[in-house]
This record gives C-alpha cells, structure tokens and sequence, in this order.
C-alpha cells in the first residue's frame, strides 16, 4: 500500500510539472491580502513571516487522518532540522470556517509542536487564498454536526521571497520536508 501511494505521488508530480503551463505560485500578493486570526484571535498576515521559510498545510480540526500525520510529520522535520528550525515557520490554515474558532485551534494545537501557529478566517478570505494556492476545500454537508471537510492534503514550501519551492504529497516522509528547507536556506 505504502509502494502504491509513493507511486501514485510521483505519476502525479510527473503529470504537473511536465505540464507548460504550471509554475509556482508567486505568494507575495496572496500574503498581503488576506487576513488571519491566530489562536490568541490577533489578526495577522502571512506576510508577517516573509524573513522565514513557510511551511503551509491546509486542514482541519476534526480531521480524522491527514490533518494529524502532515502536523507530526511538520514536527519531526522542525527536530531533524535542530537549530536551523529557527529560520522556519509552519503554518496550519483552518479551512474549516464554521468549526474552528482560534478557541478551538488552540486546543487542537497542544497535540502538536508548539512553533506551529494555527490560523483561521473568514470563507471569503479561505477561499481567495486557497485560490493562490492552486487548492480546494469544501464543506460537505455542514449542516450536519459531525460534517467533513474536503482538502488537498499538500504541504507547501515556501522561500524568503514568498515563491513556493517545492509542493510535498502527503505520505512523503519528514525527511523530504527537511531536505527542502535545507537547500534553501544553503
């Protein structure tokens, strides 16, 4: 199974980066846009962290299993990076505009690294952002209470330039996080 999805994952980076038309998105606009509210409910922006490496991940709090495996894998990657993790900053955004509140992002956070900021907003603003990003999300039945949400599960590397370096499937160990981070910040 694990052979299958590593397959999988290649078929498709092959398939988009062989495509002429895809380049990396260019940030710098997305970042100075869109609003955020982190779990202390400050707003923020995310080009706030422009002088850090960005590791963006989208998802949710009731996630049942991507969300959980990519924030520990985010985790391992900040410890085999050691004291070079200073120069990073992993980002979680909540697509989950309904559910999780900066209260809740706050506990859920507590499970995980605490360098890892958790952010929220409106689903305006998720949706321009998402957009930038080149990524979906939708709440699938959210009158419901125990409602999903459905996400690309990609996390994103992001320079000092605020230029997306490199686009991580889920499933790919922490080491490649951490071999990415390392040949930018070489």
């Amino acid at each position: 199974m694990k052979f299958f999805k590593k397959f999988i994952n290649t078929i498709t980076l092959i398939f988009i980066m062989s495509s002429k038309s895809f380049a990396m998105p260019d940030m710098t606009n997305a970042f100075h846009n869109v609003s955020f509210l982190n779990t202390k409910s400050e707003t923020i922006k995310l080009n706030e962290y422009e002088d850090k490496i960005l590791l963006v991940f989208f998802g949710y709090t009731h996630c049942p299993d991507i969300c959980p495996s990519t924030l520990i894998d985010i985790t391992k990657s900040l410890r085999e990076l050691g004291d070079d993790a200073v120069e990073v900053q992993p980002v979680f955004i909540s697509v989950d505009y309904l559910r999780d509140t900066p209260e809740r992002l706050q506990k859920y956070m507590e499970f995980f690294d605490s360098r890892i900021i958790a952010l929220t907003s409106s689903e305006n603003d998720l949706k321009k952002i998402s957009k930038n990003f080149r990524t979906t999300f939708e709440l699938v039945n959210p009158s419901s209470s125990n409602y999903l949400v459905e996400h690309s599960s990609n996390l994103y590397i992001i320079d000092k330039g605020l230029i997306v370096k490199r686009i991580v499937a889920n499933g790919l160990p922490s080491s490649e996080i951490t071999k990415t981070v390392k040949k930018l910040l070489n």
